[in-house]
């Protein structure tokens, strides 16, 4: 155990932060209009059961916000797609 107002011995990035998991889906249809042309539709969900993902606590030791948490990764998002094939 170190003295009161001197460093310990732990190393550098010693804290683990929470975990991160995302579960991305697609799905597409293609509709044929004539032999040349079809058109694609795409939809596109990324972390699709909108889990928070929280970032990593602050790790400076002088910070008021010492080990808080207080941001996160983004959100569900959605994206659609049209394509025009020929």
């Amino acid at each position: 155990m170190n003295t009161p107002g001197t460093f310990g011995n732990i190393g550098r990035n010693r804290f683990n932060g929470p975990g991160y998991a995302s579960t991305d889906l697609a799905l597409q249809k293609d509709f044929r209009i004539v032999e040349r042309f079809a058109v694609q539709f795409r939809a596109e969900a990324f972390n699709t059961f909108n889990r928070p993902n929280l970032m990593n606590p602050t790790g400076d030791l002088l910070s008021g916000n010492f080990m808080v948490i207080n941001s996160a990764f983004d959100p569900r998002i959605l994206q659609l797609a049209l394509r025009l094939r020929w």
